[in-house]
């Protein structure tokens, strides 16, 4: 029996959705338009910012900022890192996981999935302690007392977020679960070994999993703000998010009115990569989380 909704259901709900989508649009089109204005227009906001003049030359000085592009480059360097290896690591232990066969296998991975339940916030202060007091390195002596250990270092950047994703895993895991073993009998019979097996037989079959890790591995990279606001204080070091912060902070504490536009401008182009990284691979991000969804 076809449910057919009626005029009246109809439009609530194109009502609800239209005003969920205003409610989410509306911060968006703020921190434009307040980026194009001054700091008077700001000012005499009442619902949304009307700038009187149109100052683009905000963005161009921005992106000029030799701090600014260092702070970027940082957290460029820091997501290519970790999608590199979050692809590797998911990769091997979804082979692993998937097409060997060893005792124990099905109640590991099964503890892998429940450490999903833990947040990260509940780990935050051992992984400090597990950094700071790291033995041989920052002054640390073997006992890991004396210096800082690898906190304030690439290390703690690189390290600190994790390097093993338990949902990709599990992604890459059920997708490679849909695969015929007969691929790989075929990679043996031609003297192909595991790692050969691994990156020239299921690599090419999983990349649409792989493009929603990339897509979702980047998100998170580039907008983690919590561990490096924890672990680094070196202005060389600092990533976007906390290099935006300490300057805002650093602008408020000696006293200055703060450019609320020049900072608006500045989120705007922070916020772009993750923009146009999703554009890019969004039909593959479509695809991959189909196909990890099918077994069989």
């Amino acid at each position: 029996m076809v449910n057919h909704r009626s005029k009246l259901e109809s439009l609530a709900i194109y009502f609800l959705l239209i005003a969920g989508s205003v409610i989410m649009f509306y911060p968006f089109l703020f921190q434009v338009l307040a980026s194009f204005g001054s700091n008077v227009d700001y000012y005499n906001t009442v619902v949304i910012p009307i700038p009187t003049e149109i100052h683009l030359d905000r963005y161009l000085n921005l992106i000029h900022n030799s701090l600014i592009y260092h702070y970027l480059i940082n957290t460029l360097i820091r997501c290519v890192y970790y999608i590199a290896v979050t692809c590797f690591v998911s990769l091997i232990a979804s082979y692993v996981f998937t097409k060997l066969r060893f005792k124990g296998r099905d109640t590991v991975f099964i503890i892998f999935l429940t450490s999903m339940m833990v947040p990260g916030q509940v780990t935050l202060i051992p992984t400090y302690l597990l950094f700071a007091r790291f033995p041989f390195i920052g002054g640390n002596d073997w006992m890991g007392q004396g210096g800082h250990g690898m906190i304030d270092t690439w290390g703690a950047l690189l390290l600190g977020s994790g390097i093993v994703n338990v949902a990709a895993i599990f992604l890459v895991k059920q997708t490679m679960e849909s695969i015929p073993f007969e691929y790989e009998e075929a990679a043996r019979i031609d003297g192909a070994g595991v790692f050969r097996t691994i990156f020239g037989i299921y690599f090419p079959m999983t990349r649409a999993v792989l493009a929603v890790i990339v897509i979702t591995t980047f998100i998170a990279i580039w907008n983690d703000y919590l561990w490096p606001l924890v672990a680094i204080n070196s202005p060389g070091i600092q990533v976007i998010n906390t290099g935006v912060t300490s300057l805002l902070s650093t602008m408020m504490s000696s006293g200055q009115v703060p450019m609320y536009p020049d900072f608006f401008a500045l989120t705007a182009i922070v916020m772009l990569p993750p923009i146009l990284v999703y554009l890019l691979l969004q039909r593959n991000f479509i695809q991959g989380y189909a196909m990890a969804g099918v077994k069989g």
